[in-house]
């Protein structure tokens, strides 16, 4: 496969610094993917506007989602579908932000948002993959790079979880 021929296993005394970087997003990432797949138990919830307007947007119960946060500043709008519901947002390193989440919509439709609706924004998605049931890729625009990670919910057909991280 493609993924495979770019990410090539390569001899060496030891892991260069891109491919150690990759692992700790990956695990950073499944770990966020874990979490809102999990249904969060206890949620941090402040009491102000942007709260109460993140948790508008209702995940079917099937999502397991108690309630949603605000999205944080640092994650432009633009890179989260409609009917994201943020459920944690972890910031590991100065510039890093990680966004886990729940999208009321059908797998499909947000990868579609990913595919069309991000690069009309002025995103450039970059290495990607897709399987049955995830689909991921790097982007980059003017002022943030990072990964997106769409995974479907098995038996939740009109949920889907995110896992999202941008570096500024």
């Amino acid at each position: 496969m493609a993924r495979t021929a770019q990410r090539g296993a390569v001899s060496s005394p030891g892991p260069s610094p891109p491919l150690t970087g990759r692992r700790m997003l990956a695990s950073l990432c499944c770990a966020l993917i874990a979490a809102a797949g999990v249904s969060i138990a206890v949620m941090h919830g402040g009491g102000n506007g942007t709260a109460e307007a993140a948790a508008r947007v209702a995940a079917p119960a099937c999502a397991s989602v108690e309630r949603g946060i605000a999205p944080p500043p640092e994650i432009p709008a633009a890179v989260l579908p409609p009917g994201t519901i943020v459920t944690s947002v972890e910031r590991p390193q100065p510039g890093m932000t990680l966004v886990g989440g729940v999208v009321a919509s059908s797998f499909r439709t947000a990868v579609e948002f990913y595919v069309t609706k991000l690069p009309a924004a002025g995103y450039l998605n970059t290495v990607g993959d897709a399987e049955m049931d995830e689909a991921e890729s790097r982007f980059r625009g003017a002022t943030v790079r990072g990964k997106w990670k769409v995974n479907g919910i098995l038996g939740c057909p009109e949920a889907v979880t995110l896992a999202l991280y941008v570096r500024s």
